[in-house]
This record gives C-alpha cells, structure tokens and sequence, in this order.
C-alpha cells in the first residue's frame, strides 16, 4: 500500500490529534502565565513592572485562549476531511500552524529554552506541525492520484 494511501487513511486521526496538540498548547500557554509573569516581573525595574507585566499577561493569555479554537476547528475539520470545506479548514489551520516554529525560532532568546513550559510547548508545536503535514500531504497525493 502506497503511502500517501495510508496517510490519507489516517489523516482524520493525525488531524484530530493535531487539534487536541494544539488545544493542550493553549492550556500550557494559560497554565505557564503566571510562572511566566513572576519571573519576568524579577527581571525588570519595579516602576516599569506593571505596564510590562499587563503587556505580558495580556499576550499570554490571548495566545493561550486563541490557541484552543484554532486546536477544535482542527479537530472538526477532522471529522469531514472528504469535504473540500474542512479540508481548506484544515489547511489554513496548517499554515497558521507553521508559523509558531517559525516565530518561536526567529523572535526567542536562547535562554527562554531554559524554563520547561517552554520546552514542552516548542516540543507539541513541532509535534503538531508534523503530523498535520503528514496528514494534508496524504489527503492531497491521495486525490491528486485519483483525479488522474
């Protein structure tokens, strides 16, 4: 059995667990604000605290809470990937998906690596980036040879 066959046959799965990675990613980012906020409110001057700390909140929690949608409309997409709809769904949700890796890569410090919230979100948005493109490229290689 070719690959792109068994990918399209589990690209619901792959899919529905690419959405369930994001959803967790979004309860790290709301779980790890205030380890997040208490440390960095150490790092910088007392009368500058509050203005970064507000910021920071914010980000975080907006971040942690968009992070949960974007993870369930994956995985509705997932229960109808035949369907052209779910299968844009899915791919506009993808592409969202490869910017995270992107953004964590090009705009963190290296000593951010050091906190393990930290690592543990950069280990599911790479897990999840992974599997939703295995997931697409199944779906996609599977029509395109059907269409032929």
């Amino acid at each position: 059995m070719a690959i792109a066959s068994r990918l399209e046959r589990w690209a619901p799965s792959l899919t529905r667990a690419t959405g369930s990675l994001l959803v967790l990613l979004g309860i790290i980012h709301l779980i790890a604000t205030p380890f997040y906020i208490g440390f960095s409110s150490r790092q910088v001057r007392p009368e500058h605290a509050l203005l970064v700390i507000a910021g920071m909140r914010l980000n975080h929690l907006l971040t942690g809470i968009l992070l949960i949608p974007l993870g369930v409309s994956t995985i509705w997409a997932a229960r109808a990937l035949e369907q052209t709809w779910a299968l844009r769904m899915a791919a506009m949700n993808a592409v969202v998906l490869f910017c995270l890796p992107v953004l964590l890569v090009t705009t963190m410090p290296l000593q951010s690596l050091n906190a393990p919230l930290f690592r543990l979100a950069i280990l599911v948005v790479v897990a999840a980036c992974l599997v939703q493109t295995a997931a697409l490229a199944g779906v996609w290689a599977a029509r395109r040879s059907r269409s032929r």
